[in-house]
């Protein structure tokens, strides 16, 4: 299946599979993290200008000209870096399994699953978010992946390769909620990001406060937990020294019923998120979130 992924894909996606391929890893490392920051010097590049918009933000507004220079490149090598080791691992698995560590709550989340105790696990672009999806596949953890809508490029190319591993991906759109909400009911688990802000023409109808401004984000597994009775956990891959990556995990996060659907949205939704806004604090330069999460701060 990867072989023939490799085959249809267009050249520059089928040099980057290669090289994680071939190259030895500590070379391949060197190499990307220095394409890396070269992309993230690129200032009139959306990618850059989205990285100065939520740096600046999850920074209090504080950072100087030369931080907010210097920023998109580290976290574009620290992207670059972990696109290489998620492609270098793919026919590598024993190896993969060696370089992460999984913290005692992220276990507390992968045991709930595995028996059957329904969860709604989220997770903030941090580090090796692919890399996540491959363990959980290696490991068992079944749960459905409700990804961004209607995927084109390289967001096809990255289900087709989620679904090559064995993990079940489903774009979301009514009918993928609609299994979400069945899979709950019967004890299974999802997972979603909760970082990445909503397209122009898609929004929620409510906006929720992140690192304190409101944002356009999804808050369908908000209402999914809500009606399921499921916790809510956050699962935040980082990466560690010495060329390693950990799996932190937060406490279960159980939805509170209030008598207001808004406030009963919004009040549950800060819950999640102040929690997530702590893992991004403390791995600011590995948040990977190349769209801006709060428009108007772009240009910065």
């Amino acid at each position: 299946m990867q072989k023939k992924l490799i085959i249809h894909q267009p050249l520059g996606i089928q040099l980057a599979m290669l090289t994680g391929k071939t190259l030895p890893r500590e070379r391949g490392l060197k190499f990307v993290s220095f394409l890396g920051k070269s992309f993230g010097s690129i200032k009139a590049s959306p990618l850059v200008k989205a990285i100065r918009a939520n740096q600046w933000v999850i920074h209090q507004e504080s950072l100087t000209k030369k931080e907010l220079d210097d920023l998109p490149k580290t976290v574009f090598a620290s992207a670059a870096r972990c696109l290489f080791d998620y492609l270098y691992y793919l026919p590598r698995p024993e190896a993969l399994q060696g370089v992460i560590d999984i913290s005692p709550k992220a276990q507390l989340a992968f045991t709930r699953i595995q028996n059957e105790e329904p969860c709604v696990v989220v997770c903030p672009h941090l580090s090796n978010f692919e890399l996540m999806g491959y363990i959980l596949a290696l490991k068992n953890i079944d749960v459905q992946v409700l990804s961004f809508p209607n995927p084109k490029g390289t967001y096809r190319l990255q289900n087709q390769l989620r679904k090559s591993l064995g993990i079940t991906v489903t774009p979301m759109s009514l009918n993928a909620f609609r299994m979400a909400r069945e899979r709950l009911r019967r004890g299974g688990s999802i997972l979603t990001g909760l970082d990445r802000p909503l397209s122009n023409n898609r929004t929620d109808k409510y906006k929720p406060l992140f690192f304190g401004h409101e944002a356009n984000l999804p808050l369908a597994y908000i209402r999914m937990a809500k009606e399921a009775n499921a916790p809510v956990i956050i699962l935040a891959p980082t990466s560690q020294p010495g060329g390693r990556y950990c799996l932190e995990g937060s406490d279960l996060i159980w939805m509170t019923p209030e008598d207001n659907l808004e406030t009963e949205i919004l009040n549950n939704a800060s819950k999640v998120l102040t929690r997530a806004e702590g893992f991004i604090k403390k791995y600011s330069n590995q948040w990977a979130m190349f769209y801006p999460v709060w428009p108007q701060f772009l240009g910065i």
